[in-house]
This record gives structure tokens, sequence and C-alpha cells, in this order.
């Protein structure tokens, strides 16, 4: 099967690899028809991902079509259409029991050395993980769906109730989805600010959005506080990988707000003055991929068009084309947002 393997640092391949046989009787065999580029593949790619190291065939925002099915699957068929939850955990542990198997210790996520992922034309995934695409859906926006219960789980981290007001920091992909989502839950006024002019356009005329920084903004903070009246916000949401951004957050947050930090920053150190969390008494909290419920709660926001994931995708390149797809991810060169990569 054709694959688009990371070989090394920035290098993208396209090879010809064994097509993955089904390793138990409950798992499926699907082949990909769209995947998107993910921030943590970029990271891989730029060589700064703690565990998706090359050589690895990355990919777990997919969409594709079911060709072969175990002997004990039940649910899902040979023919349909799905999108896949890129978590497999072990069910067992307090966490999964509890239902946050986003944390399971043992979780292996698609897309890494252990389990290749949907830059590969055909994935192995258990039944589990497989969901339908509603007809209403494309592959392309299928693809998206992974990306969008993350942005569901972070407000369910914050609980986010109507009225609130929200600063996202980075209006890419999970930025964006998340404004969305903010929407759909009556949530408002929703402020984003990045330091590209198309993320900001895409997130007011199709994600929600009502204002909009460009940053580096030197009248931002007095910005916020004008259109908040002086409050300071509910809620600020940190989705790009700057470090500063955390001291940043802790000047708008009003007090007992919280501040998520969704970024991923695996090699910085968040710096910022103790006081300014203790005189507010500020909540700073994180948030980590999603659970179950976040996954189906995305498929019926996808579905329904209260969250307009099409609205992230920029450009939809063939297999073959992958080097240049994670170029534009990780440059945001010809206003790329989100790119999906795309088989036959």
């Amino acid at each position: 099967m054709k694959a688009a393997i990371l070989e090394e640092k920035c290098r993208i391949k396209i090879s010809d690899i064994p097509v993955p046989v089904i390793p138990n009787p409950d798992w499926v065999l699907v082949n990909t028809r769209t995947v998107g580029i993910c921030g943590s593949e970029v990271h891989a790619f730029n060589g700064t991902h703690p565990f998706r190291k090359a050589p690895v065939v990355l990919g777990h925002e997919m969409s594709g079509v079911v060709t072969e099915i175990g002997r004990d699957v039940r649910s899902v068929e040979v023919g349909a259409r799905v999108v896949i939850d890129p978590q497999r955990v072990c069910g067992t542990c307090r966490f999964c029991l509890s239902g946050h198997p986003n944390l399971c210790p043992s979780k292996k996520f698609l897309g890494t050395p252990e389990w290749p992922g949907a830059f590969g034309e055909y994935v192995a995934v258990p039944e589990s993980s497989v969901f339908s695409l509603p007809g209403a859906l494309s592959f392309a926006e299928g693809a998206a769906v992974e990306a969008l219960s993350v942005a569901v789980h972070i407000a369910g981290r914050v609980e986010l109730k109507p009225e609130q007001s929200v600063v996202i920091l980075g209006c890419g992909s999970i930025g964006g989805l998340f404004s969305s989502v903010s929407k759909s839950l009556g949530a408002g006024p929703i402020i984003i600010a990045d330091i590209h002019q198309h993320c900001l356009d895409i997130g007011c005329k199709r994600l929600g959005a009502a204002h909009d920084f460009l940053l580096p903004d030197k009248n931002f903070i007095s910005g916020v506080d004008d259109i908040t009246k002086g409050t300071g916000v509910d809620v600020v949401v940190i989705c790009a990988d700057d470090a500063s951004l955390l001291g940043t957050g802790l000047k708008i947050v009003k007090r007992r707000g919280i501040i998520v930090v969704v970024a991923f920053l695996p090699e910085e150190e968040l710096k910022f003055t103790a006081y300014d969390v203790i005189h507010k008494e500020v909540s700073i909290i994180g948030t980590y991929s999603a659970n179950l419920f976040d996954f189906q709660r995305s498929i019926k926001l996808a579905a329904s068009r209260q969250v307009d994931v099409a609205g992230i995708i920029t450009h939809e390149l063939p297999i073959e084309k992958a080097q240049l797809g994670f170029e534009l991810a990780s440059t945001k060169k010809d206003n790329a947002i989100k790119v999906v990569m795309t088989f036959p």
C-alpha cells in the first residue's frame, strides 16, 4: 500500500509498505480516504514531539471506508463510511472506568511507531474506535471530527456556560473550532487573537468570533478590557505555541476566571508571577485529547452544522504531496489552517 512516511526531521517520503493485518477478532481494516495534519504532527515533522519519532507513519485525524472486519465485530459492516477515535485504552484503569480514557496510563495513539497511522492507505483499528460518518458530512469534514472533539473537551473542562466571555489566543484549527463550539453553547463575547490575519478572518466569518486582534498589538489588553467593560474575561484558552501567552492571559482574565493551556509546548517552561494567580484566584488547567462523549458529541455538532468544521479546511492535497502539506501546515503559508491529505 502507499504511505507517506516521516523518514527524518522535515522529510516525508512516499513508499510502498505492507497492508496492515487485523491483529484481533474485534478489529477492522479501514481504507483511508482523508487525513488531516494535526499540530502535534507538525511538531513530529519538526523533530520536537516527545514520542512521535521518525521513522513513523503519522496520521490520526481520519475518515475512510471499512474494507475488512474481524469475526467478532458486530457494530461495523464492510463498506461503511467511518471516522476513527485514534485512542486505544485499557478499559480497566481508574481513568477509563471513571469516563476519562484520554488519561489512561497505557493508552496507545494512532500515528505512532507502535500503531502506524492514516498517512498509510489502510489502518487497522479496534471496533470500539470506529464511528459511523453521517451522510451529511464529506470525508474531509469527517477528518476534522477528531480536532472538533478536542475543542468539545475544552468546553467540558471549563464547564462553559451561556454568556461567559471567551478569549482564544491562537485561532488555528483547535482555536477556531473552540470558537464555534463556544458560539453553539451561547457563550460570548468571543474574542480571538492570532499572528495570522487569515486565521482571524475565518474565525470571524465562519467560526463564531465577534472580535479579533492581530498580534502583536499594543492595544490588545486594553481592547479586551473595553469589550468586557473592565471585568476581565471568564475563560482564556491558549492554543498557540507561545509560552509567554500565559502571562498575557493572566492580565486579561477576570477574578476567579479560568486559563486553559491547550497548545503543545513540549520543550517550553511556563513562566508567570505567582501573585498574578493568587490575588485573582485564577484557575490554570490543562486539557488533553478527548473522551468518548466528546467524540460522539462532535459528530452530532458537525452533522447538524452547529459547528462549521469545513471552515478550518483550507487545503486538500493528494497524498503524493504530503511533503508540501506538512510544510504548509508548519508555516501557515498560502493562508493554510487545516491541511488534509486525500487517497484515491
